[in-house]
């Protein structure tokens, strides 16, 4: 990351395993997720307008990269606003292996992200929930979601 949101630079490495994401209120959690999202096709997480997303007193141009294996084999992907000599663009720009590419839907044939958050659709909330009944609901849905994707 670069100029996204809370961070003036981050860099993750991470393998196949699952990632975890610790940390207090406001340590930039959700601000990681909200990155990942923009490598996938759409608007993001947040549905944020671009120009919001960088890094607060920072010039607005904001960069997501990241190197990884996809549905169509190893890629790079990248992401942003650029800065420009007129100033930041206000375009999200999407280059796939170094190309710029028209739109983001062109992600779709190297990164898929399923969302599951307990705010979805009050999937996740029906009165009153423990947390076995939380565990369960979602092993149904993970589970629904590896029948229907092969995952």
């Amino acid at each position: 990351l670069s100029g996204f949101r809370s961070y003036s630079s981050l860099k993750l490495e991470c393998d196949t395993r699952p990632v975890v994401i610790t940390g207090k209120n406001g340590a930039g959690k959700t601000n990681i997720l909200e990155a990942v999202s923009f490598l996938s096709p759409g608007r993001g997480l947040r549905r944020a307008p671009y120009d919001k997303v960088g890094l607060a007193g920072g010039s607005g141009a904001w960069t997501v990269f990241a190197k990884m294996q996809g549905a169509l084999g190893d890629v790079k992907i990248g992401t942003g606003l650029q800065q420009t000599s007129f100033g930041v663009e206000t375009t999200r720009k999407v280059h796939i292996n170094g190309a710029q590419v028209k739109t983001s839907d062109e992600l779709l044939g190297h990164s898929r992200i399923l969302w599951l958050t307990p705010s979805m659709d009050g999937l996740l909330q029906v009165q009153p929930v423990t947390e076995e009944d939380f565990w369960t609901v979602l092993y149904l849905l993970l589970t629904l979601v590896a029948i229907t994707t092969g995952v």
